[in-house]
This record gives structure tokens, sequence and C-alpha cells, in this order.
């Protein structure tokens, strides 16, 4: 089934909370300062804010006007700034590259269908200059069976092969398969298992 996220994030509230992913917390500090960074499928805006709030330069992006209403909400109360791009990535795989090179890609349960989970990762990796940063995190095939979050639908969900084979060319990968709490609003919540990459984009 199909998700219409316009729908989910005109709920009121902020349904994955108002806090950064905590594996994105944790990692933040392996970005250089003031970096250009790409949060894709950002949702309402938790993680781009949070990025925003540390001095860097961020594009939140995501097929949800709704959620880009609220993350541009939560940016003002937080006195931020974000650029919102209301793009679905299916389309953006197509765009021209960006004037200025992405310093980092953040993908925090952005789940896409396999092809184009491949091709999101080609074009990134394409857009991210030398020495970049990719932090990653996303549900495994066994999260069903914990039914804390995440897609229902097992072709959305990710493998940890997957994830090196989207990322393996151009990427210094560390890329691990984790189970761990997680606190994140109301659909994010207990025991998960999940697969969290970082990466450096190659030199050369």
């Amino acid at each position: 089934m199909t998700v219409d996220w316009d729908a989910r994030f005109a709920a009121e509230g902020y349904v994955y909370g108002e806090e950064p992913n905590d594996f994105l917390r944790e990692h933040a500090k392996l970005l250089r300062p003031r970096s250009r960074l790409l949060c894709v499928g950002d949702g309402e805006g938790r993680n781009g804010v949070f990025l925003a709030g540390l001095g860097h330069d961020v594009v939140s992006l995501d097929q949800s006007a709704a959620g880009l209403a609220k993350a541009e909400a939560l940016a003002r109360r937080r006195g931020v700034a974000v650029e919102t791009w209301h793009v679905d990535l299916a389309d953006y795989v197509h765009h021209p590259a960006p004037v200025r090179p992405w310093d980092a890609v953040v993908s925090i349960f952005c789940h896409l269908p396999a092809e184009l989970g491949h091709a999101v990762a080609r074009t990134l990796t394409a857009q991210t200059r030398a020495g970049g940063v990719l932090l990653l995190e996303a549900y495994t095939r066994a999260q069903p069976a914990f039914g804390t979050g995440g897609p229902k639908d097992p072709a959305l969900l990710v493998t940890r092969a997957q994830v090196q084979d989207d990322w393996s060319e151009g990427w210094e990968l560390d890329v691990r398969l984790v189970e761990r709490r997680l606190n994140e609003g109301r659909l994010h919540n207990g025991l998960s298992s999940v697969v969290q990459a970082i990466g450096l984009r190659s030199r050369g």
C-alpha cells in the first residue's frame, strides 16, 4: 500500500517527532563546518533543521508539500533557515546537477523501490564532492517482525548487501546491521532492525 505522505504529514503535530535521528546526531561531527547538505526524504524537517542549527547550509528534499511546510515552520521556531525542495526522487534523478556539489548526503529512513534507490545513489554520488560524507539509516527486511515502524512492503526495505551495492562506486563505506531502540514520534518507536552506513566520497 502506497503512503499518502501529504495526508500523513497533515496530521497535527510531528509524526516522527521534532528531534533528530540518534544515528545522525551521533555522527554529525563527521561533517565539515558549514557544509552544503542534502537531506533526502526529509519529511517534516527534524533532521534538516537540526543540521541547520549546527551551522550547515541545508536543502531538505521531499515529495510532500505538507511535510516541507512543517519543516519550514520548525526552522522558524528554531531560528534557522533550511532550503526546501518539493520534488519526487523519481523526478530528481533526471534533473540537472546542482551548481554547487554536495558536501554531504543524509538519508534517514528514506525507503525506495530497489531500482529507484540504486538510481538515486548513482545520481547523488555524481553530485557529491570528493571527500564528501554519506550518512544513511534504513530499516532492514527483518523489521516487520519487530512491529515498531517502517514500511510494510518488503520491497521498500533493505539489506546490508543492497546498501553496499547501491553506494559501492565512488565511496569508502562502513555498513552495519544494528538492532537498536528508536524513539521518534508516534511511528518509529521501540526495538528495531536497521542498516547504518557511513561513507566517504573517494578522491580521483
